[in-house]
Order: structure tokens, then C-alpha cells, then sequence
């Protein structure tokens, strides 16, 4: 049987959820950490996190703004894709 390929939806969602674990490995925070940060409870930070399209715009930016998000992770999440190569180069040079 065919593999089906992953919406598009699910693809936002993989983004987002790898440049969260991603950053919080690097500087070495933990759900609970995060948590506690964003005011809300861990159980809740779990499920967003599963889910990041619950995430509020506040939440995003104390997330990106703690986590250290890159600006490549950070268009990449509001856009819900990966950024180019070509895109980077473009904006560069603009």
C-alpha cells in the first residue's frame, strides 16, 4: 500500500514542532520550563505543542524570543513552510 503523503497542515505543524524541540535542546530548556514561561500549565504547554496552531502570537514570540528562534525558523513557522536557499539569497540582496 501506497504511502499517503502528509497534508499540508501537518507540515506546518512538523515545522513549528521542530524548531521548538530543536531550540530547546540547543539552550537546554525543558517543557516545564517553557511552561511556566508562557503562564500556563504544563499539561497545556504539551498539548500546544502537539498541536502549535493553538499557540498564541504572544506565545510564539515569547517562545522565539526565549528559544532564540533564527529568522529562517521564525518566517519559516509564520509561513508554515521551509525557507529556500533562493528565498534567503533574495532577501539578502534586496
Amino acid at each position: 500500500m501506497p504511502k499517503l503523503k502528509t497534508s499540508s497542515f501537518e507540515e506546518h505543524r512538523r515545522i513549528v514542532r521542530a524548531c521548538i524541540t530543536a531550540n530547546q535542546e540547543r539552550y537546554g530548556y525543558n517543557d516545564e520550563q517553557l511552561a511556566k514561561l508562557l503562564g500556563i500549565s504544563l499539561q497545556t504547554f504539551r498539548k500546544k505543542k502537539q498541536t502549535p496552531d493553538n499557540f498564541t502570537l504572544f506565545e510564539l514570540q515569547a517562545l522565539s524570543h526565549t528559544l532564540k528562534f533564527t529568522p529562517i525558523q521564525a518566517a519559516g513557522i509564520i509561513l508554515g513552510r521551509d525557507i529556500t536557499a533562493k528565498e534567503v539569497k533574495d532577501f539578502i540582496l534586496m
